[in-house]
């Protein structure tokens, strides 16, 4: 683990994606922390960034590592202490490239665990909000993988404080215009997932976001573009986009029984999907 993080570009990408993917439950997170697996994941995070000639699989294998290891709250914690907090909304706010974009956001999802207001507090003191909100603006209208990332973040963010600070941070960075953006830009390209994870990010904003920003969304047009999302896609699809809908339009028992199902379809277990980089060295014949 040291030797490959502490090697070349190639070696400490490739020991990166590794040690990411062994850290599949809490238990192995939480043994790869004991071997000093968080302290090495940031300082390589940070020293990738800082390094000129690291390219995108280099950023993307930095971040992923970290976004696995933030499995429980204690590491989550562990791993903001040591610094990887402005490392990461660093990337999601001057990146515009679509891979580093998804692994940073997805990242931000992954530190906040469920009602954990002081990592809240440290994610949007860093940029996180702003960070997230321009990512929809500055991606190919062709590339959506990445808002399923996006909506994530927001999914957990809205779920970390249920006071007036996360949400209002969230409204005034303009997530809410970015999400319904993001779900237009979306409609018509055929991604159940990252339709179903838009639909529930708009489906926790409206039941934590309050009165405000239930009207926000109306008003915006969220209510028709949730519709035809919903009427276009999959029967998982409509189900998500019809909890949504309920969520902000419902009365008050209705739109508790949409929030209730909305949690239970959040995935509150890690939240980063394994990835398979392709393979560095290309063969040759002699």
């Amino acid at each position: 683990m040291r030797k490959g993080l502490k090697g070349n570009l190639v070696s400490s990408r490739l020991s990166a994606w590794c040690l990411g993917t062994l850290a599949f439950t809490d238990d192995l997170a939480e043994n790869l922390a004991a071997l000093g697996a968080v302290t090495l994941a940031v300082e390589h995070l940070r020293y990738i960034t800082a390094h000129l000639d690291a390219d995108t699989e280099d950023t993307c294998a930095a971040i992923y590592l970290v976004s696995r290891l933030a499995r429980t709250t204690t590491l989550a914690k562990s791993l903001a202490k040591a610094g990887c907090v402005l490392l990461i909304v660093h990337h999601l706010s001057v990146s515009e490239d679509p891979q580093v974009l998804h692994w940073s956001a997805r990242a931000v999802g992954c530190l906040q665990r469920p009602s954990a207001s002081d990592m809240a507090k440290a994610l949007l003191d860093a940029g996180s909000a702003k960070a997230l909100a321009r990512l929809p603006r500055v991606l190919p209208s062709d590339v959506i993988e990445p808002l399923a990332s996006f909506a994530f973040a927001i999914q957990r963010l809205s779920c970390a404080e249920w006071g007036g600070g996360t949400r209002k941070a969230l409204v005034e960075a303009g997530v809410v215009d970015s999400l319904l953006s993001a779900l237009r830009t979306s409609a018509d390209i055929p991604n159940p997932q990252v339709h179903i994870e838009l639909a529930l990010a708009t489906s926790f904003l409206g039941d934590v976001g309050g009165t405000a920003i239930r009207k926000e969304i109306v008003r915006a047009g969220g209510i028709d573009i949730l519709k035809r999302v919903g009427a276009a896609g999959k029967p998982e699809v409509a189900k998500a986009c019809s909890m949504a809908v309920t969520s902000i339009t419902g009365n008050i028992w209705t739109r508790n029984a949409a929030s209730a199902k909305t949690a239970m379809a959040h995935n509150w277990n890690g939240g980063c999907p394994e990835y398979q980089p392709e393979c560095p060295f290309v063969p040759t014949v002699d």
